[in-house]
């Protein structure tokens, strides 16, 4: 996926992940999506059918696995997990959903876009 005209979806409640992530994909040339909650996540997915979307596992509300089942039954957009946790039960179940990627914070840029340009 080239950068140019390609859209990601970025959904994660913590305003200062999100923003910094956000910053990292547009000075990449990425058009960039944000969502800070599962709910909106879905909604945006919806209305603009991202080509990949970057979920927090753990949010409250709708958690990344529940945006994920949706965007994998419903929309058909891939999708990485960005999450605080390593452990390899929730590494293990990110990938039965079908993740492309699992990412642990903090999240350095460079190693971002080179997992989404794997994409």
């Amino acid at each position: 996926m080239s950068p140019l005209h390609a859209t990601i979806l970025v959904c994660d409640d913590d305003r200062l992940v999100l923003i910094t992530l956000s910053s990292a994909l547009k000075n990449a040339g990425y058009d960039v999506i944000e969502a800070d909650n599962g709910d909106d996540a879905i909604l945006l997915a919806r209305q603009h059918r991202p080509d990949l979307a970057l979920l927090d596992i753990r949010m409250d509300g709708k958690s990344g696995l529940d945006v994920a089942s949706y965007l994998r039954d419903y929309v058909g957009t891939p999708f990485m997990f960005l999450s605080a946790f390593s452990d390899e039960a929730v590494i293990s179940k990110a990938r039965e959903f079908g993740a492309l990627d699992y990412l642990v914070k903090p999240i350095d840029p460079e190693r971002l876009r080179a997992a989404i340009d794997r994409c």
